[in-house]
This record gives C-alpha cells, structure tokens and sequence, in this order.
C-alpha cells in the first residue's frame, strides 16, 4: 500500500515540476500512511486506514471495558434514563462528555445508546489500552466527524495516556471529535482536591496533570438507585422475570444494578466457598479482585491466577473443602448468571481474566492478605511495581512498598526515587529519608513538597524545634502562594502545631489545634479524615497539657464518630483508641488501658504489619501499662522482646527505640 502511494506521488511531482517541494508532502503522507497501518493493532474494529462508524459498531461487547457485567445488552430492554434529553443535546453539540456513577449503575449503557441514538455516521475510536491513546487521537482527528469512546477513563489516564493538550488538540478542530468517557464514582473521588493534598512531589504532578484532563469534561452523574419516573418506565415494558425480580429490590438495588446481576453474583462468589461446592473458584475470584485493588491495572495472565488464588484456597481449608481443579473453576468463574454477567471473564486470547467491577466495591472485602502481595510482587516490574507501591504504601503495607519501589526505581520509573525516600522514612528510618530527599533536590530549587517532608521527617526523628520552625516557615508561604484554605496549607498548620506540642507547648498546641479544626470543618467538611485527624492532636495535647477528663471526653465522642465514618481498624480510629487507653492509665485504669492496649497492639499487626513503628509503638505502651498496674515482670519480658524487634527494624537513633531502653532500664 505505502508502495502504490508513493508511485503515485512521485508520478505527479514529475508531471508538474514540483521539485524538491513535494518531498515534504511525501514525507508527511509515507509517515500518515505508516501510522494508518497502525490502527488494526490499536484500535477496536479498525483495518489500515478505516475505522468503524457508529451504526457499524454493533456490538455491545466491543464497546465496554469491563464486560464481565455487560455481555448481553441486545437481550436486555433499555429503559430511559432521566440524564438521556441533556446527554443527547450534549453529544450533539460536540465536546468531551464524561458519565459518572457507582458500578453498575448504567453508565456505560446510557452512554452506548446515546451515541448510536445521536451520532450514528461518526467515525467510532476506542483505543485497546493506554499506550494505544496517541494512535486513537491520530485516527480521530484524520476520521473526523468522530467518536473518541474510553469507557472506565481511569485506564487511559497517567504516563504516555490522555493529555490536556490531547483533549484541546481533538476540540479544536473545525468539526471536532465528541470524546465519550465513563468512570466511577470511586475513582473520580481520586481526584478531589482533599485527595491530592495526600499526595507529593512525582506523585502529585501525575495526579495534577490527570484531574486537569478530567476537568476538562462536562460530568453528566448516573444514579445507581432509579428515580420514580425510570422506574415508571421500567415497570410500563414488556414483563418479564428478571425485570420483575429487579423491581422487587429497586428500593435497595439499582434497576440496571439488579439487571447486571451485580447483588447476586456476590452472593452466587461468597456461597461458592462452601465444601464440595466451588471453593477453588472463590478463590480464583478472590484473588482476581485483589490483583485489581493491589494496583494491578491490567487483565491478570491466567498463569499469575493459578499462582497467586492457591494461597486463597489454603487460607480456607485446602483440600478439606474438596476443590474442583483450576479449568473447572475458571469455567464457573466465567459462566454468565441468567445469560447477563459472570465474576470473571476471559481476555480475547484467553490468556488473562478480569473481575466484574461491581465487585471491587462489595461490602465485606477483607484487606488484601500479605500472601497476595508477596505473590504478585516478584511477577511485576517497572511501572506495574511503582503503581502496586503505591497503593500498598497507601495502605501502610510497608514492607510490600518497599520491595514494589526499589523495583520501579531500578527500572528508572519517573518518581520512584521520591515515593521510596517517603517509605523508607515511615518505616521508621527518618533521617535516611531525609538524606535521600536531600539528594534528589541539589543543585535546584527545593519544591514545597520536598521541604515539607523533610519537615516531617524531622519530627519524626525526634527534632521538635526544627520540625516546628520548618512548618511554621512552610505556612507562611503556602498561605502567600496557595492561600490560607488550601488543603496543603491546612496540612502544615497541623504538623507546625503539633510539633509546638511535643516541644512542650501544649496550650499553645491546642490553641491552635482548635482554630485548625474550625478551619478544617468549614473547608474539607466535619467528616473528613484530616479534620478527625485534627481533633485527635487536639485532645492529645489537652491530656499531655494535664486536662484528662476533657482529653477523654473528647476522644470517646470521637470514636464513636470515627467507628462509623471510618471503621474499628482504620489507623485513624486506632490511633484514637490508643489515646483513650493511655489517658484512661493515667487517670488510674491501668489495668484497663493494658487490656485495650492489647488489643490495640493485635489489630495494629493485623492492619499494619509486625514491624511498623506505630505497632512497635503501642507494644511499647502496653509494656508502660503492665508495669503501672503492678505487672513489672510481664512489662520486663515485653520489653525485652520490644527492643530486639525495634532494633531488627528502625534505625539506631530512632526515638522510639531510645524511649524502649530507657523504659527497660528503669524496670531494673
């Protein structure tokens, strides 16, 4: 084909002396041509040079990025939805429209017929993967009038996928491409701006540059539970059993929630682990699921599923719950419920599985075990490592983050080095942290982000003053270059308090704790986690300052609240109960701040790890409050074991270990 062309346009330069002039043209149409012979690979129903209209596309299957809930629209009526009028006057007019809602909610339905309502001679462009977004966006712009259609848009976000400049580029063409997108209501909280006040240096660049492509989109929001008027038009179709058992539960369900068989294929996945049922099956979803909430982006090869679910099965008996083998559980993972959804399905090749997305938000998930990420981590490299590391980070999986980012560093993934210094330094090697900070920063302006983890990290090693003056300095600029009421200026304000406190400043500490909280409730909401957060320092520097009766008042009000907002293992809501236990001692229930402080201790392990230092740090408070309610010789034994640990897993000069010694040294 490139050879014809060229022919031609040679022939043609010839015949009208274009000269030298016409080999930039050919060179620009050999390299068009080259990049058309591109689309088969990249784009979903494309050949050289063509893509696919609209009324052309006729199957569901081929427009949806998770199908394992989507398989058989043509089977399944559709009913209008109420966003339909305004979706449609939208697409019309051109633009980038992005559907928002829970899973199974109807997004990708809506939007599907939408778009063969409206646009059906548009050219249609969905792009297989990420990496394929700069050929979807050639092809759109070369097809246009065209269709840009990324369904679950979180999959095309981050390094080499959508740009602003991607999005202005397709928009501002004379007949611009309409792009079409969805997403979860889970993922789009990613980028509320609460969220990224989380997040620093590489990390927050890749999440600016992501939330300024969505911000880009007009969000039209899908109700998972329907309105009265959707289920007036539900109830007005042809009946049928499945519409009738959808009925029945819409004041719990969504109707397309019910359609999708979300609810019951939950049910259908938990009963599987039954004996002689399908337990190797539960386990092969299970740990399809928990790929998927590690970090895992990508359909899971069916080679990892058999490595990594054996640990699942075994956890849950072995084989005393009489498994099936592997092929007939990826049979039944995969096996459709009334000809709608399956747990799990197959990649085009039949080499990978995904889960149904409905399940990654299903009540009762258990953290992702160890066993799964110490599995998965040795199969994964480069930018799969770096993104598992940062989830296994955000989920204080320590000693799992740090083997994903030393791997993502050696593979030179752009902000590893960052993210690794931050996890070495929560591991409890400050001062290391700060060296590594340091480093990356000569030789250039240091940005806010890195002076304020340095800050941090002083803290953490014991230098109060240091740490106070640091975030004192980095409130004063923020508020100049941010302003007084961003989420990272609020944030230093906390820490520059805090670190008041531990210097000794408890009034001054807590006078400022509770203008922050004032604050934190007008601009982030009483709810959220920073302005618990907030409350908590505040009580704790009312005790240390001598006022426990208003210490505990305060922080058994606040886990009540922090039970129900954020659950009983949440590290904010045990880092409450560790402050109720140690003020309920000091008031004069040692023994029953022992008790609880067990227990604080064993749920700390489970939620954290064995050597995460605030683990180590409550080990060392039960030991205080063994010793204070007449147990010296159990406070000994604790002790001694505490050392040995703390010694195996935080620096030498970590103030955690030097207060251990010195409260050993005291039993003798």
């Amino acid at each position: 084909m490139v050879l014809a062309v060229v022919q031609t346009w040679i022939t043609a330069a010839v015949a009208v002396g274009l000269g030298a002039a016409s080999t930039a043209v050919l060179g620009l149409l050999v390299e068009q041509v080259k990049s058309q012979e591109r689309w088969p690979e990249n784009l979903a129903g494309a050949r050289p040079g063509r893509v696919p209209r609209v009324r052309e596309a006729d199957d569901p299957a081929d427009w949806v990025a998770q199908p394992a809930g989507r398989e058989n629209w043509s089977e399944t009526p559709y009913v209008e939805r109420d966003v339909d009028t305004d979706l449609s006057d939208l697409l019309l007019h051109g633009g980038f429209v992005l559907l928002l809602g829970e899973s199974a909610a109807g997004k990708s339905r809506t939007a599907y017929e939408a778009v063969r309502r409206t646009l059906p001679a548009h050219a249609w462009v969905r792009p297989f993967a990420r990496s394929s977004i700069g050929v979807a966006v050639e092809a759109a712009l070369a097809c246009a009038p065209s269709v840009l259609w990324l369904d679950d848009l979180e999959n095309y976000l981050g390094p080499d996928g959508l740009t602003v400049s991607h999005v202005h580029h397709l928009l501002g063409q004379p007949h611009p491409a309409v792009l079409v997108a969805t997403i979860r209501s889970e993922e789009y909280r990613r980028y509320d701006t609460h969220e990224g006040s989380r997040l620093t240096g590489a990390d927050r660049d890749l999440w600016r540059a992501e939330r300024s492509v969505i911000a880009r989109a007009t969000v039209v929001r899908v109700q998972r539970l329907w309105s009265p008027a959707e289920l007036r038009r539900t109830r007005g179709l042809a009946p049928s059993r499945r519409i009738g058992v959808a009925l029945q539960a819409c004041d719990r369900f969504g109707i397309a929630e019910s359609l999708s068989c979300g609810p019951e294929l939950v049910n259908v996945w938990r009963d599987a682990w039954a004996c002689g049922a399908h337990p190797r099956g539960a386990a092969l979803v299970t740990a399809v699921v928990d790929c998927r909430r590690a970090g895992l982006r990508r359909p899971v090869p069916v080679e990892w599923a058999r490595r990594v679910h054996e640990a699942y099965l075994a956890a849950r008996g072995g084989e005393c719950l009489r498994p099936e083998s592997f092929e007939e559980a990826e049979g039944w993972a995969c096996r459709t419920v009334r000809a709608t959804s399956s747990l799990l399905s197959r990649s085009a090749d039949r080499a990978a599985l995904t889960c149904f997305d409905y399940l990654l938000s299903s009540d009762g998930l258990e953290p992702v075990p160890d066993h799964l990420w110490e599995t998965l981590l040795p199969l994964v490299q480069g930018e799969e490592a770096y993104n598992i590391g940062l989830v296994a980070h955000g989920e204080l999986r320590l000693r799992h983050a740090l083997v994903a980012l030393n791997r993502a560093q050696q593979d030179q993934v752009l902000g590893a080095d960052f993210a690794l210094a931050l996890v070495i330094g929560d591991s409890g090697h400050p001062r290391q942290a700060i060296d590594l900070l340091r480093a990356q920063a000569r030789g250039r302006v240091v940005p806010l982000a890195v002076r304020r983890q340095v800050a941090h990290f002083q803290g953490v090693a014991g230098d109060y003053v240091a740490a106070a003056g640091a975030f004192r300095d980095l409130v004063h600029e923020m508020t100049s270059t941010l302003g007084a009421d961003h989420p990272d200026t609020l944030a230093a304000r906390h820490e520059a308090a805090y670190y008041t406190g531990e210097c000794g400043h408890t009034s001054t500490a807590v006078a400022e704790l509770t203008a922050l909280v004032a604050d934190r409730q007008r601009v982030l909401g009483a709810d959220h986690h920073q302005t618990l957060a907030t409350r908590r320092s505040m009580a704790w520097f009312q005790g240390k300052g001598g006022q426990l009766d208003l210490a505990i008042g305060e922080l058994n009000g606040l886990l009540v609240e922090s039970r129900t907002i954020l659950g009983i293992r949440d590290p904010h809501t045990l880092a409450v109960r560790s402050a109720l236990a140690q003020f309920q001692g000091e008031a004069g229930g040692w023994e029953r701040a022992a008790r609880d402080l067990a227990d604080i201790a064993d749920d700390r392990q489970a939620t954290l790890g064995p050597s995460h230092p605030h683990t180590l740090a409550t080990r060392h408070q039960l030991a205080l409050a063994l010793a204070h309610s007449g147990d010296r010789e159990g406070a000994h034994t604790l002790l001694s074991a505490l050392i040995s640990d703390m010694t195996s897993h935080l620096a030498p000069d970590h103030p955690h270990l030097a207060a251990a010694r010195i409260s050993h040294a005291a039993l003798h």
